[in-house]
Formats: C-alpha cells, structure tokens, sequence
C-alpha cells in the first residue's frame, strides 16, 4: 500500500468514524462527548483491534490491515458495498468473494422491486444467483423464498428444475445461453473454486448441461422476449428490461414486462387473487 492510498485510508476512516453514533452502539456517555461519531477506541475495541493499530490506520501511516479487520471495521462503520470496495481498494486487498459477506437488499431496493407489480421484477448477482424478487416473480417464475442457495441460481434451476423447463416455451435456447455465458465466467476465473465446483456438482447433476458444458461450439438464443407456459394463467409473452445499480455493484435488477394486453391482464390477476 504506498503513501497516498495509507492518506487516503486514514482521512476515509476518520470521515466514517465521524458520522456515526454512539447511541446506536449503546455507548453511554456520562460527559459531554467533544467529538462527533465516536472515539478512536471506541471504533477499534468494536473492530476487535488495538487503539494503537487503529490510530496508526487512520494517522496514514503505511501499514496494510487484514481482510478479517477489513470486514470488522465494514461493519462497525456501517459501510455500503461502495464504500466497502473503496476499503478494501485503499487497503491494497482483494474482497473476498463469501456469499456470507454479501449484503441484504436494501428497503430502498425492495420498494423498488415492489413497486413493479405487477410485473416481475428481480434482482440476480454475477454469478445468476436470485438475491432479490417482488411478488409477481415469485408467482410467475417459482417461490424463491422457499428455496436454498443453489435452487436460486438460474443455471442451476434450468437444468434440475422440471418447472422450470416446462415454463420456458424455448427452454433449450435459454440453457444453452447460460451455458454460453457461465463458460464467458470460466474463461475469466478459471482459478474461482467455487465456480469449479459448482460447474462439476452440475456435471453430476444433469446429463444435458454436462453435454452442453463440453460441447464448445454451444450459442444459446439471445435474450429477447420470451414465451412462458404458466401453470395457472396459461401463455404468457414477455419482454425486459435490465440495469445496475450503485447500491449493488455487479448485480443486475431486471424487470419484465407484457408484450400485449393479455398477458397484463393475467399477471394483474395472478397478483391480485394471491393474497399471500
């Protein structure tokens, strides 16, 4: 970490520091505190770390924090994933790619998610995972709350899930698209075990992505708008749209929309007459 990035870390630290407050942290203080925020060992006893080290950190001296009191000082100053990133950037290390550390979704978001119905909306991670939903999604395309981990991850479902490839009118088309984009994934982090591992539990999994896997010359249909066979409401043809946002880097929301007045009257009626 050179001289610049320690500044830069230390004046961070320092604004971060000054913007919270102790009463959220049921710090009680008996005299009239002089400072904003809260104290220099206040912050490093929270972070389980020595106010000597802490006060180096924030004084810019060179030194270069660990990823474990990187992730405790994220969470005693309440950082956002930007904020968190530009930590780990001025520290000089990598965020470490834990499902654990990933943040829920915020009040903010949900009420956008919310405020779509009834169109489903959603929103899924770099590696396809459902993260966040509103209610039409859940009725259209599967009841994520009640799913694990892995039952959430698109690729995962559209190979192992029967509801999945009976709701997809070209379910072909779309697997050999995730296939496509997950070998695009691979190709970039050959060395994420986590990704290995999740492509060989697939391999095992389900002889048509195994195939699809190992067949190099796979192009999926580009996405577009799409026909899907709903067990309830019968045919639905949708088309979407897809975007980033700031409060979640490299997680897309995506929200779906009817292509005719049919298929808004059904998901209108899909929403309204479940009361769940």
């Amino acid at each position: 970490m050179n001289t610049t990035n320690s500044k830069d870390l230390g004046n961070f630290l320092r604004k971060k520091r000054a913007s919270l407050n102790a009463e959220n942290f049921n710090i009680i203080s008996y005299n009239k505190r002089r400072v904003s925020g809260l104290r220099r060992e206040e912050v490093a006893e929270l972070a389980h770390i020595s106010t000597d080290w802490y006060t180096k950190l924030e004084q810019g001296r060179t030194i270069k924090p660990s990823v474990d009191v990187l992730n405790s000082l994220s969470k005693v100053l309440a950082l956002n994933n930007s904020e968190r990133e530009y930590l780990f950037a001025l520290s000089g290390q990598r965020i470490p790619d834990d499902s654990s550390q990933k943040q829920p979704i915020t009040k903010q978001l949900q009420h956008f998610l919310d405020s779509q119905n009834p169109n489903p909306a959603y929103i899924t991670d770099k590696r396809w995972n459902f993260i966040g939903w509103n209610k039409a999604a859940l009725l259209v395309f599967g009841n994520y709350e009640a799913m694990n981990v892995l039952e959430r991850n698109s690729i995962w479902r559209a190979f192992t899930d029967p509801f999945m490839q009976e709701l997809l009118d070209d379910w072909e088309g779309y697997a050999k698209l995730r296939v496509s984009q997950l070998r695009v994934a691979y190709s970039r982090i050959n060395k994420d075990e986590k990704l290995i591992d999740f492509i060989n539990q697939l391999c095992k999994k389900s002889q048509s992505f195994n195939s699809m896997w190992h067949d190099l010359d796979i192009i999926g249909t580009p996405e577009g708008d799409k026909l899907l066979h709903h067990p309830e409401v019968g045919d639905l043809r949708l088309s979407h749209q897809s975007f980033f946002t700031n409060e979640l880097p490299n997680a897309i929301i995506t929200v779906n929309l009817a292509n005719d007045t049919e298929t808004r009257n059904k998901l209108k009626w899909l929403v309204s007459n479940n009361k769940s």
